[in-house]
């Protein structure tokens, strides 16, 4: 298997042209290996999850918003982005001629404003809160998880909004996206535009440095199709369908809310009367079906 392609300068020096094709398949064979072991222990048996009782459900609303309008759309955006991306970076490879390197970098834009977007965005909340830290209770929790769906007993503990696995997701997508966008954007330089003409010395760096740009951008793409096989394979999971809902609708039930999450963990605030839980500033909002837009 070649993992890099390298080709000599015309002074006779051997600099890296990027990374090899065949690690793209390698990641998608892998992909595709852990979609069936995982499919294999998932028909093992069902996650135990919390039971909804009438005091843990009292005062929650029949829909608890879990993704704002905001969220969604982006979300939507940034996979249109990704998906463009991915598919011109790749599909070349079938000799198929079109106006790739073009679509390409226009997604890397719409790619690299997404990042901005987010950026800014969850400044301005002051949601980072949420999603940075990891505690030891969670990598616990994540272990035992763990073991519990090899063994086909399931987790069984109800968690906040953002568990372990979603953390490490969006940090490890995080790291692939920032990899992906600073090399694509020194590349960027040198591909004619309709900005401005391509400029091979851009920079004024030499070969071997423009090698390990490629490769640090190739690594960077076959990273996010991994992600993407997984993220595809648990968003249509039959289990998993509530999640991907509420990424297009917004909401979650409350059996779901109250199945899946600690409310310790995750307060709503809603129209449920004096018996809604009391939640701190910066809580997340929960409406019942008449206020859902």
């Amino acid at each position: 298997m070649e993992f890099m392609r390298s080709a000599s300068n015309p002074w006779g020096q051997q600099v890296l042209l990027g990374l090899a094709w065949d690690v793209l398949w390698l990641v998608a064979v892998l992909g595709a290996v852990f979609v069936v072991i995982h499919a294999v222990f998932a028909r093992k048996g069902a996650t135990a999850a919390g039971t909804t009782t009438a005091a843990s459900a009292s005062g929650v609303p029949a829909r608890v918003i879990r993704h704002g309008r905001s969220a969604r759309v982006s979300h939507w955006i940034l996979a249109a982005a990704t998906f463009a991306l991915l598919i011109t970076a790749f599909v070349p490879i079938l000799g198929l001629q079109f106006p790739w390197v073009t679509i390409h970098w226009i997604a890397g834009l719409v790619f690299g404003a997404y990042v901005v977007y987010h950026t800014f965005d969850t400044l301005a909340r002051r949601s980072w809160g949420s999603m940075l830290p990891v505690s030891g209770r969670e990598i616990a929790h994540a272990i035992e998880a763990t073991k519990g769906f090899f063994r086909g007993t399931g987790g069984g503990e109800r968690q906040a909004k953002w568990n372990f696995e979603n953390k490490l997701f969006h940090h490890i997508t995080a790291l692939a996206g920032l990899g992906v966008l600073a090399t694509g954007l020194m590349m960027f330089a040198r591909i004619d535009t309709f900005f401005w003409e391509a400029n091979p010395y851009v920079f004024g760096v030499s070969d071997s440095f423009w090698g390990l740009v490629y490769v640090l951008h190739g690594l960077s793409a076959v990273g996010f199709v991994g992600l993407l096989i997984a993220h595809i394979y648990f968003a249509l999971r039959p289990e998993k369908l509530w999640f991907t809902r509420s990424m297009i609708k917004g909401w979650i039930t409350r059996e779901e809310y109250v199945e899946h999450f600690d409310p310790a963990e995750w307060p709503v605030v809603g129209e449920a009367g004096p018996s809604a839980p009391r939640a701190p500033a910066g809580a997340a909002s929960a409406v019942g079906p008449e206020r859902r837009k």
